[in-house]
């Protein structure tokens, strides 16, 4: 058994890799009357693959695990793991088995069922192969073949808007790439490197040339995490994509994009202590500079990300732009990470793990959104309401989603939400005094998402019922399944938050190089249940229903933003009017001349031919 899992682990890139794009390409010849096989097969490769890799977690705690192929693309090709990527691949593997579970349920629609579970497997090798990758050029082309295999499961029931939607996300997706590109092509001339190696000395010493690098990558990965102002695409992607899509993006999908963030900060802006004195400021001069940076963009994401979900109506755009929400307190904590160097490893830790809670708590409230709309072919939560009495279970469920998100003791949002305050409150005090206005913020917000999720449950399960319920739907037992899973989850991390703690985010900073002793005094002592903290939380849920109450009062909920805010209008489509007016001039001014002279042409040497011809004759 040893000797065939040290095999399985010498060639895990290349069988993993490679028996993923047989499984995929494989898929679309099992017939259409075979789509348990089909699911089936999909669900045991998901299994088998996420077992191997949770397997790995003894090598990695001793060093990180290297595959390098130098023969692949001219350039080599280098597959790693360590501990950062093996808490989200290892996540990875068990969210997709959890809502593929979900899927058998929910893609049900035969003629598009082939074509979904096709791109379904194929951004599963894209993700994994994604985390994987050690250097940038093959991460690219990973983190590309997910944006362009996720646009099949947005436009999944081939519609007017479903097409809209995954066009909108294709293009910002490609924008995104581009700017990945350019940040790896820049990066690569001037410091001679491709991998994800530490070049904090090199970039620190590149001038004004770091902030164009440093600026691409934060534009590429921030657009695919749904962070401001590059966040529009999240709602309107969400609103016509099947809910397993939106599960799966919420989950993982969007992570990918905070982990290109993770390791640009550890890789550019992160110095290798072990080359010079802590103390010596000019090192972390970049991390600090960037690091401010970020954690605005974290706390104007959440902040942005709440109010436009609490004064929304439709439950798919409310969870959507919570996912927002929730991507700016995973931000922030990085930033917090990069500003305060080798003191960071609180921000590191708290974005790492709410990165896991996130991803528990936020695919249960799409899957019990799923069931709602099922059973009432409704979307509009301000027509809902009773269906605790009719669901039961669902309720009970969805109880579970909603204390995890709004960070209740107990359950699994506390513990992340509880360390990502005391890294903005770290912040403040080994850094700057300003952001106390930061943590304002966060508590704001904090109170917001207890408001919003109020909102939610109460509107959907609460009161006299409003909306006539279909008594013949589709089966949803699986889907049951899947969110019980999800709940239990929820409920052993909010019990015992320490676990996940001890056994993988403290081996995760102790791989870098943060101070030892800030890690002993505040992670590993950490004791989450302690007095201050569920204080605080009292007070952030005391606030919460607050402002719903004075919400409801004073029809705040009804409330729109004037159009000049909207950014979708300001961004997005001045680039899709731009797209469309040079592929009208290129057909106006390029192909239609060409077509013209290519005729012109024919017709002149036709007529010599026939002249030719005749004077012959």
């Amino acid at each position: 058994m040893n000797q065939i899992l040290s095999t399985l682990i010498i060639t895990l890139p290349l069988w993993f890799i490679g028996f993923g794009l047989v499984e995929v390409f494989l898929m679309p010849l099992v017939g259409s009357q075979r789509s348990k096989l089909r699911k089936t097969l999909s669900a045991l490769f998901i299994l088998f693959a996420t077992g191997v890799i949770i397997a790995l977690y003894p090598l990695v705690t001793q060093a990180p695990i290297v595959y390098r192929f130098d023969d692949i693309l001219g350039f080599g090709v280098v597959f790693r793991i360590d501990f950062l990527n093996y808490i989200l691949m290892s996540f990875a593997g068990i969210m997709f088995f959890i809502v593929g579970i979900f899927a058998v349920n929910d893609i049900t629609h035969e003629e598009h069922q082939r074509s979904f579970y096709f791109f379904y497997m194929l951004t599963f090798v894209a993700v994994i192969g994604s985390l994987m990758a050690a250097d940038l050029l093959s991460f690219f082309l990973f983190f590309e073949l997910m944006t362009f295999s996720t646009y099949g499961m947005i436009v999944h029931y081939r519609c007017q808007s479903a097409y809209e939607a995954g066009n909108e996300y294709i293009y910002l997706g490609i924008i995104g790439g581009l700017a990945i590109l350019g940040g790896i092509i820049t990066l690569g001339a001037y410091t001679g490197s491709l991998e994800w190696v530490n070049l904090a000395e090199k970039f620190s010493m590149l001038g004004f040339t770091k902030y164009v690098i440093g600026g691409l990558f934060l534009l590429g990965f921030g657009m695919k995490a749904g962070v401001v102002p590059l966040h529009f695409w999240v709602p309107r992607v969400y609103e016509n994509a099947p809910f397993t899509f939106d599960a799966l993006s919420s989950a993982i999908l969007t992570k990918v994009g905070a982990y290109g963030i993770f390791r640009v900060a550890t890789v550019l802006f992160f110095s290798d202590t072990t080359l010079l004195n802590w103390d010596d400021a000019l090192r972390w001069a970049t991390a600090k500079e960037f690091g401010v940076v970020i954690i605005w963009m974290g706390i104007l994401t959440m902040v942005i990300g709440v109010t436009l979900a609490l004064l929304e109506s439709n439950v798919k755009r409310m969870l959507a732009y919570h996912s927002i929400s929730q991507m700016g307190y995973i931000v922030m904590g990085i930033g917090v990470a990069s500003y305060l160097g080798v003191k960071g490893a609180m921000g590191y830790s708290g974005a790492l793990y709410h990165m896991i809670n996130h991803g528990i708590f936020k695919t249960l409230l799409f899957m019990v959104a799923a069931v709602v709309v099922i059973k009432t072919k409704e979307t509009n939560m301000y027509r809902l309401g009773g269906l605790a009495k009719r669901f039961p279970g669902l309720a009970f469920l969805a109880l579970f989603g909603v204390l995890g998100i709004m960070g209740v003791p107990l359950f699994n949002g506390f513990a992340s939400k509880s360390m990502l305050h005391h890294a903005i409150d770290e912040a403040i005090k080994y850094g700057d005094p300003s952001f106390r206005y930061a943590e304002m913020l966060f508590t704001l917000v904090s109170a917001g998402t207890v408001t919003s999720f109020i909102k939610f449950y109460s509107f959907i399960f609460l009161g006299e019922e409003k909306t006539k319920i279909r008594e013949k739907t589709k089966t949803t037992r699986m889907m049951y399944v899947a969110m019980s899973i999800l709940a239990v989850a929820i409920v052993l991390i909010g019990l015992n938050p320490r676990w996940i703690l001890d056994t993988l985010l403290i081996p995760a900073v102790l791989a870098f190089s943060y101070d030892p002793a800030f890690i002993a005094t505040y992670l590993s002592d950490m004791v989450f249940f302690n007095i201050k903290d569920i204080t605080i939380m009292a007070q952030v849920i005391a606030m919460g229903f607050v402002i719903f109450f004075v919400g409801i009062k004073l029809d705040l909920f009804h409330l729109h933003l004037p159009t000049w805010l909207n950014l979708e209008a300001m961004i997005y489509k001045p680039v899709e009017k731009m797209g469309e007016n040079l592929s009208d001039y290129v057909v106006d001014h390029v192909e239609r001349p060409l077509m013209l002279g290519d005729v012109f042409l024919y017709v002149i040497l036709l007529f010599t031919l026939l002249l030719t011809m005749l004077f012959r004759l």
